[in-house]
């Protein structure tokens, strides 16, 4: 099977791609955060500009360029495939606002119970509307009829088409209710979203260190897988501090290790009567016995609002860099986005 590097100009960023996979599947599954949306050769936007080498095969689509527009080497990369070495010009996300608010109705295709308090649920959208998302960002489920909730997307970008979502219990919420007693496989559930400037620098060499309470593993899982695919080589240290039994996915966090060069798992074990700032305060034990120069990493974490506070007083007390802190500063469904994408 050939494999061929393909650069993206204008970053410099680089992925491999085989013969038998599109450049679009091949750019996403390496973890770049390439422009698209319908992924189907309808709409358009994933369009580049073929700037050296050849093109293989092309599949069949509906979009059509101007004579002008293939005169220059206009292409499609959902369609399009390598059949040598290449360079190409195409537009990638550099920020959260580069990133289109979207509306998909997903269907449910699994429910995990991964605790007794907690459920995994897994969402597959149409074939034609993959989620474009960033790794540590959010979106807005809503049961129709029923009612909604904020969930942070616990799957890696690299595939857009199935969700991951962690569902702590909440009898107060009706969909939480919902879901626990169990919803039936191809239910419908509406997503709004993303949200959340909290996100993956990937182009920062800074060693990681990420930090999860509880449930709020989902926005780190996505953030590390999201690290793998890219195949960063710094060292990641990831702490999840949760109560006794409820590290549901510990053996998951643990195989990591298997794909990086340079990561540790640590497991903390909250006691039952340690609120969460006092959580915080075994998490910033933890990180300093760890590392001894705090200043120099890059520093992801999330959990309650008070311990994700916490957490970030006591980091910079301990000596790192206040510009290289990123927590979920905001949970409300943010509304900055002018672009909507609806099907």
């Amino acid at each position: 099977m050939s494999e061929y590097r393909i650069t993206v100009l204008p970053s410099g960023h680089q992925f491999h791609a085989v013969e038998e996979e599109t450049l679009l599947e091949a750019a996403l599954r390496s973890g770049l955060n390439i422009d698209f949306s319908c992924a189907s050769g309808n709409c358009g936007e994933c369009h580049a500009r073929l700037l050296e080498g050849q093109l293989g095969h092309e599949e069949h689509h509906d979009f059509s360029f101007t004579v002008s527009e293939k005169a220059q080497g206009m292409f499609l990369l959902c369609s399009a495939h390598a059949a040598g070495d290449l360079v190409i010009e195409a537009g990638e996300a550099k920020s959260p606002r580069d990133i289109p608010r979207q509306r998909v109705i997903t269907r449910i295709h699994k429910i995990e119970g991964a605790s007794e308090c907690l459920r995994i649920v897994h969402l597959k959208t149409p074939r034609t509307q993959p989620l474009r998302f960033l790794a540590g960002q959010h979106v807005q489920l809503t049961l129709p009829g029923v009612g909604a909730l904020d969930a942070s997307i616990g799957s890696c970008p690299c595939n857009g088409s199935l969700l991951q979502f962690h569902i702590p219990y909440d009898g107060e919420n009706p969909m939480v209710r919902q879901i626990f007693d169990g919803l039936r496989r191809g239910a419908e559930i509406e997503l709004d979203g993303p949200f959340g400037e909290m996100t993956l620098d990937d182009d920062s060499p800074r060693p990681l260190l990420v930090v999860a309470q509880g449930h709020e593993l989902a926005p780190m899982k996505s953030i590390i897988e999201h690290a793998i695919n890219l195949d960063l080589g710094q060292p990641i240290r990831f702490i999840w501090l949760a109560h006794e039994g409820e590290h549901y996915m510990e053996n998951f966090c643990r195989s990591w290790g298997e794909a990086l060069d340079d990561y540790k798992f640590l497991p903390l074990t909250a006691r039952a009567d340690e609120n969460d700032v006092a959580q915080a305060g075994v998490a910033v034990v933890a990180i300093c016995n760890e590392i001894e120069d705090l200043l120099n990493w890059d520093v992801y974490w999330a959990g309650s609002d008070s311990f994700n506070v916490t957490l970030e007083r006591a980091l910079m007390e301990a000596g790192a860099d206040g510009e290289r802190l990123f927590y979920p500063r905001r949970r409300a469904f943010e509304r900055s986005h002018v672009e909507v994408a609806s099907g």
